[in-house]
């Protein structure tokens, strides 16, 4: 009786054994279809579309249009790309050290402009409708669902006292909004 429980612990051993083994081969076999340079090509590609930005700069600068720059570019530089300031810009509002991304919009405006403080400033509100809270206007922070003007004031004092704001999370410290409130509007709102 003991060599027959002996034999079949030794089967159901040697069983799992196979098992294992197979499931090994098979999931460590290498991919026959791609060819190594093919994935080469695709890596090289990949990275040469992510050290560009592309911009549209308008209103005072010498040649306002459509700018590639390199990834990590400021808007120091798209201005230069742009032929510089003409000379009714309002250059004091314009923070020539940040960093722009892929599709911004970039607008340099007039020293007499009645605009208020939106200024020079690049576009509260992105392609994909996403509201920039480092960049919206007030009116542009209104159209968040659950931000009215009072918010949307306290808002850009906070930044304006503070800096950027580095996360949506960082929302929280300003007055009237909550981890509950955010969440109601998280998903329509960009911190960059």
């Amino acid at each position: 009786m003991k060599w027959k429980s002996k034999i079949t612990g030794s089967l159901v051993i040697l069983a799992v054994f196979v098992v294992c083994l197979a499931v090994g081969y098979f999931t460590t076999r290498p991919v026959e279809n791609l060819k190594e340079e093919e994935i080469f090509a695709e890596e090289a590609g990949a990275a040469a579309k992510e050290q560009t930005v592309t911009v549209y700069v308008n209103g005072e600068v010498n040649r306002p249009g459509v700018y590639s720059l390199v990834a990590g570019s400021r808007i120091k530089d798209a201005i230069e790309a742009s032929g510089g300031f003409t000379a009714a810009a309002d250059i004091k509002r314009v923070n020539l050290a940040k960093k722009i991304r892929d599709e911004d919009y970039i607008f340099i405006d007039t020293q007499d402009s009645s605009q208020g403080a939106a200024g020079a400033s690049i576009s509260g509100i992105s392609s994909d409708g996403l509201v920039n809270i480092n960049t919206a206007t007030k009116e542009e922070l209104m159209t968040v669902p659950g931000i009215g003007e009072v918010t949307a004031q306290k808002i850009i004092d906070f930044r304006e006292k503070n800096g950027d704001f580095q996360k949506i999370e960082d929302l929280t410290k300003v007055d009237r909004i909550g981890e509950k409130t955010l969440a109601k509007f998280r998903d329509k709102i960009e911190a960059r």
